[in-house]
């Protein structure tokens, strides 16, 4: 409050009249009366209660019970010079926010130029924009956690630069693309590396015309039906870390990684599916070095693919259903670790209802899922329940 006080005191300076607005969902927001410069903050948390039950060991479960304030954002973000220049940043406040040694709370920073329709430019920390499962907001997801198929394989978050339309040759176009450079190391790494980079592209179609598909569900429930196809390549050369950009770093060198992903949604009349199959491959399944005592070490690689489907239905304006079949696979040879979780949870089924007091925005949650290897019985699943509110003010 006191930033958007402080902006508000600032414009009031330079402008007679400054637009204050507020929004459930969408916080408060100060802007010049010309449009040049505004300052917005808006916040969000996640209060979250999980059961687990492991699987069985001789008979019986390891049952767990955890109630958590499971994520906590704030959100600071507007335009500066002309509407066109925007920017976001996004402070990622929660315990169990912090991963992969994460010592800052930032999560995005970045400066959108959106001053032409064909070719404009992010630039900052930003999500690398190769599947959509994972580039759908958080805040807008229908089941308490992303599919394990995409927290393994996605790219997730990293610092560069990419170019974008959302149509490509000019308004009504059907097709989106995205083409950038990042620094191939993820975020939250604080010592230098070998020189590196991650190339990314992603091509995108909307043949029945605009589609939200940045957002899961359909909601609206819209009358025409909306479909989105995608596609997305990535090469990171010099990959410092076990899962491309996310995990732990390498001790002992770099690697490079392939990663592949296609993707569809379709939306009408309350119903929706989305889709995505997701691929990564290490140049090679190990990385061999030696220590500073002289020793050989070895470190593995991750290689992998995986499928996911989720379609929903809007039992009414307020009430959905939804459920979530994904299958995570490992090709021979890669890390040992990574083998013995796909063998031991390779399928994720998952059910899940959900009640929207204001969308996306605010919302109630209720859902479970069962994790079971190819070779162990149904009875033989890792469960695991949520109850959880999620609301953005």
């Amino acid at each position: 409050m006191l930033v958007c006080w402080l902006a508000g005191w600032a414009l009031a300076a330079e402008t007679a009249d400054p637009i204050v607005t507020v929004a459930p969902g969408r916080g408060l927001s100060v802007a010049s009366d010309d449009g040049r410069f505004s300052i917005g903050l808006r916040a969000r948390f996640q209060l979250r209660e999980t059961v687990s039950a492991a699987a069985p060991s001789d008979g019986a479960r390891d049952v767990t019970l955890q109630t958590q304030l499971y994520t906590a954002r704030v959100w600071v973000a507007g335009n500066v010079l002309s509407p066109e220049t925007s920017y976001v940043m996004q402070l990622a406040v929660g315990p169990r926010d912090f991963r992969d040694g994460a010592i800052s709370p930032v999560y995005d920073a970045y400066v959108d130029f959106a001053q032409n329709s064909n070719v404009s430019f992010r630039v900052g920390q930003i999500f690398v924009p190769f599947d959509r499962l994972r580039t759908i907001r958080e805040f807008a997801l229908q089941m308490p956690d992303r599919p394990k198929v995409v927290s393994e394989l996605t790219l997730d978050r990293d610092i560069g630069v990419y170019a974008y339309s959302d149509h490509l040759g000019g308004e009504g176009s059907p097709i989106a693309y995205r083409l950038g450079v990042f620094g191939g190391s993820g975020i939250h790494q604080l010592t230098a590396h070998p020189p590196g980079a991650l190339f990314v592209g992603r091509v995108e179609v909307r043949p029945l015309g605009p589609i939200d598909d940045d957002s899961e569900g359909d909601l609206q429930r819209r009358d025409a039906a909306g479909l989105a196809l995608g596609v997305g390549a990535a090469y990171n050369l010099g990959a410092t870390r076990a899962r491309s950009t996310t995990s732990t770093v390498f001790e002992g060198g770099t690697m490079d990684y392939l990663h592949l992903a296609g993707d569809v949604v379709f939306k009408a009349r309350g119903f929706a599916w989305a889709s995505e199959v997701v691929l990564r491959r290490a140049s090679d399944d190990e990385l061999v070095s030696v220590d500073d005592d002289g020793a050989e070490q070895v470190e593995f690689t991750r290689s992998g693919w995986g499928v996911v489907t989720q379609p929903s239905m809007m039992l009414s304006d307020r009430v959905e259903l939804v459920a979530r079949y994904g299958r995570l696979a490992a090709f021979d040879g890669t890390d040992p670790t990574y083998l013995d979780e796909v063998a031991a949870r390779a399928n994720e089924v998952g059910l899940g209802s959900n009640v929207y007091l204001n969308g996306h925005r605010f919302k109630v949650q209720a859902g479970a899922s069962a994790f079971v290897g190819d070779d162990a019985a149904p009875t033989d699943a890792e469960l695991v329940g949520h109850v959880l509110m999620d609301v953005m003010f």
